[in-house]
């Protein structure tokens, strides 16, 4: 069966076909396999709204089975009004700011903060199946510090700010682990994703 995955990010994209490896009766495809280009505007107040938002506009168009998913940063000690939410790379407004910028926002805030935090990831979750019925989840994945001390190790590729997150129990840096590494942090989402896939795509079908 073919999953419209709503995204454009080639790094998602593999990263979802690994996840839902195991379903092999799914195929996993992006807008672009299908020459589909919708600019769809995420304006929602929460990562689930966003999730929603991207999912129906490609089933509108479709009528095929599709996940979509979106998420947002919350840092344990920060006020309300300073969490980052959906909006990880704006600062003070202001986006289309360099990965350095970026970092340094960060580090300047967790310093006011004591130095350090825990934080996690929420991620909205929507899939629809084949007859236009809406499923959503919110995933807290696990909990990691953010901190205002740097890794070591120069940033490469990832998210910007893996090199100011450590994964307390392999008790590295983001940007510092192996791959196997990766894999076992993130066990517990691959297995909420790939249940939630098996229970509304594949048995509704």
């Amino acid at each position: 069966m073919k999953l419209l995955f709503a995204t454009g990010n080639k790094m998602k994209y593999e990263l979802m076909v690994e996840r839902l490896k195991p379903l092999n009766e799914i195929e996993l495809v992006t807008p672009k396999m299908l020459d589909l280009n919708i600019n769809i505007i995420e304006d929602g107040k929460t990562p689930v709204e966003n999730a929603i938002k991207k999912a129906r506009q490609y089933y509108d168009v479709t009528h095929m089975p599709v996940i979509a998913e979106d998420s947002g940063l919350y840092i344990d000690s920060f006020r309300e009004d300073e969490q980052p939410g959906l909006f990880v790379k704006r600062v003070n407004g202001v986006e289309g700011l360099s990965d350095d910028e970026v970092i340094n926002y960060y580090i300047s805030k967790l310093k006011e903060h004591g130095g350090k935090s825990l934080a996690a990831y929420h991620t909205g979750v929507c899939l629809i199946d084949k007859d236009g019925n809406i499923y959503t989840d919110l995933i807290k994945e696990t909990k990691f510090l953010l901190t205002a001390e740097k890794s070591e190790k120069e940033f490469t590729s990832g998210g910007c700010l893996d090199c100011i997150s450590y994964d307390i129990d392999n008790n590295k840096y983001f940007n510092e682990r192996t791959e196997e590494e990766k894999k076992i942090h993130y066990k517990k989402l691959d297995n909420i994703y790939r249940n939630l896939v098996k229970k509304y795509i594949l048995e509704e079908d």
